[in-house]
């Protein structure tokens, strides 16, 4: 079976979420805090990731933003308890099950993601001629995600060319987040073929 990831901090909510998966052909690997996500996902090949709305709530600012970009790279959702059922927020669990069923399982990762914010014309091919002007929210060494409206599929190649650097980039969409989506910023995420150098 698929993994999908839980994050809760009680273990009897950890429980009902995964019996929950387990019952729509989904396996769990039950973490009690957001600061075990990168890690895990480092070793463990997910296909989703659900986290309990009192932990998104309560974790700290510097952690949030350590593992937001981790959010972009799977079917994500938050969840609360209500009784004994798990609730997904803005979904259904049915719904949120199928998404991850749908996902190619997948680990992150281990070089670390550096947060930059900079300027990128992003092209569907080499010609630039009707290049996006986007910008980057994070780079690591083979890879980065940048925001744009437009549509890309997932396994697309695509076109980078940062302004005053003369080389150009290629890589594929690994991740997208269409816009229009409230829950996350629209971008793409990228897998590069070879490494980006030292931009400032």
């Amino acid at each position: 079976m698929k993994t999908c990831v839980v994050i809760a901090s009680p273990e009897d909510t950890r429980n009902v979420v995964a019996a929950s998966l387990q019952a729509r052909e989904l396996d769990a690997v039950l973490l009690a805090s957001l600061g075990e996500l990168r890690g895990t996902l480092e070793t463990v090949p997910a296909c989703g990731i659900l986290l309990d709305l009192v932990a998104a709530i309560t974790a700290p600012t510097w952690l949030k933003e350590n593992t937001r970009e981790l959010f972009e790279l799977y079917p994500f959702a938050k969840f609360r308890i209500a009784g004994s059922e798990a609730l997904i927020i803005g979904d259904t669990f049915d719904s949120f099950a199928s998404k991850c069923r749908e996902f190619e399982p997948r680990r992150i990762r281990t070089s670390l993601r550096e947060s930059r914010f900079l300027a990128v014309y992003l092209s569907a091919n080499e010609t630039f001629v009707d290049a996006e002007k986007v910008v980057t929210s994070n780079i690591s060494d083979r890879g980065c995600f940048v925001y744009s409206a437009r549509k890309w599929a997932l396994g697309s190649r695509v076109w980078l060319k940062f302004p005053g650097v003369e080389a150009v980039f290629c890589g594929n969409v690994c991740s997208s987040r269409p816009w229009g989506n409230n829950k996350f910023l629209p971008g793409i995420g990228l897998r590069l073929d070879r490494n980006i150098p030292e931009i400032t």
